[in-house]
C-alpha cells in the first residue's frame, strides 16, 4: 500500500497535530515513509512504518530514549501511534542537511566533517547502555544470515566484551550537519549491542560498497569518498583508538549488506543494481579468505 500526503495528515491527526501548515514527503528511506511537517510551533519528522515493523518501531523508540539520556544528538520522539496497523513516530526535525549533501556542496569541508563523524561515532560506542535495552535489541551476529554458520561461530568466539551501542547504519546520509556542527544521527532501525568492530566494519562497507543516490556518484565515487573514510577513521581513533583484527567483521558486514539489500533489487525508488550486489559478494569472499574461512 502506497502512502500519500493525505494519509500523512490522517496519521498526524492521531498524533495530535490537527492543523499542520505544511506536509511534504521526504526523499530517502527505503523501508519507511517519511514526511517533513510544520505547524504553528515546530517542525517535525513523521515516520510511518510497515505493519510488520511494529517491533522495530518500539525498539527504535527505546534506542532514541537511551541516546538522548546519554547526551547523543538524536531526534526527540514527541508522540507515537498506530494508523491502520502501521506504527508511526512523530519526531523533532533535525536541523541542517545530511553530511553527504554538505560534502557535495562544499567538498573542501570533507576532512573536517569526516573527522567529526568519526568522533561522534566513537561517542556512540562510549555511551552507557541500559540493561533493559541490551535485552531488547536483536543480536547483531545473526544478521550475516543462516547460511553463514562458520562466520557466525567465529564471531561468537571473538565477541567476549559486554558490548557497546551499535548504530549499524552510520553513513553520510544518516548524519546531519548545520553551521559546521553535527546536529543529529538518524535511522536507528538496525541498532544493536555488541562488538564496536562490527559497527566500524559496517560503516566501511557502506562507504565503499553501498549504491549512491542519483547525482552523488561524481562526489563520493571519487577521491572524496576515500578522504571521507580516512577522516572518519582519524576522528574515531582520536577518541577510542584504532580497531584491530577486522577481517571477520568486514566479512560479516559484506554478508549483512547482501542479505539486507538483495530483496530490494528492482523496487521503485531503490537505486540498487546487480553490479552493486556483485561487488558486495567479491568483498565478502575476499575478507573470508583473509580471515581463514572458505569464501563460498
Amino acid at each position: 500500500m502506497s502512502l500519500y500526503d493525505g494519509d500523512a495528515r490522517e496519521v498526524l491527526a492521531g498524533l495530535g497535530v490537527t492543523e499542520p501548515k505544511h506536509v511534504a514527503r521526504v526523499a530517502g528511506g527505503w523501508d519507511t515513509a517519511i514526511w517533513r511537517v510544520e505547524d504553528a510551533t515546530a517542525t517535525y519528522a513523521l515516520r510511518v512504518f510497515r505493519p510488520e515493523q511494529a517491533s522495530q518501531c518500539e525498539r527504535e523508540q527505546a534506542v532514541l530514549a537511551a541516546g538522548a539520556a546519554a547526551g547523543l544528538p538524536v531526534p526527540a520522539v514527541h508522540a507515537s501511534t498506530v494508523w491502520r496497523d502501521r506504527p508511526a513516530l512523530l519526531m523533532a526535525w533535525c536541523a541542517g542537511e545530511p553530511v553527504l549533501d554538505a560534502v557535495r556542496a562544499h567538498p573542501w569541508r570533507v576532512w573536517t566533517l569526516g573527522v567529526a563523524m568519526g568522533q561522534l561515532h566513537a561517542r556512540i560506542h562510549s555511551a552507557p547502555v541500559p540493561e533493559t535495552l541490551r535485552q531488547r535489541l536483536p543480536d547483531w551476529i545473526t544478521r550475516a544470515g543462516e547460511a553463514e554458520l562458520a562466520l557466525r561461530q567465529r564471531l561468537s568466539g571473538a565477541n567476549r566484551s559486554p558490548g557497546v551501542l551499535l548504530h549499524l547504519d552510520y553513513h553520510p546520509l544518516n548524519v546531519m550537519v548545520a553551521d559546521g556542527d553535527l546536529t543529529g544521527v538518524l535511522d536507528w532501525a538496525n541498532a544493536s549491542v555488541g562488538d564496536p568492530r562490527a559497527d566500524i566494519a559496517r560503516t566501511v562497507s557502506l562507504l565503499r560498497l553501498a549504491p549512491l543516490p542519483p547525482g552523488a556518484a561524481s562526489v563520493l565515487a571519487s577521491g572524496l569518498r576515500v578522504v571521507l573514510e580516512s577522516a572518519w577513521r582519524v576522528g574515531y581513533g582520536r577518541v577510542r583508538g584504532e580497531p584491530r583484527d577486522m577481517a571477520l567483521f568486514y566479512a560479516w558486514a559484506g554478508s549483512m549488506m547482501q542479505r539486507d539489500l538483495e530483496p530490494k533489487l528492482g523496487r521503485p525508488g531503490v537505486w540498487l543494481q546487480r553490479s552493486d550486489l556483485a561487488r558486495m559478494r567479491r568483498w565478502t569472499q575476499t575478507w573470508k579468505r583473509r580471515a581463514g574461512l572458505r569464501p563460498y
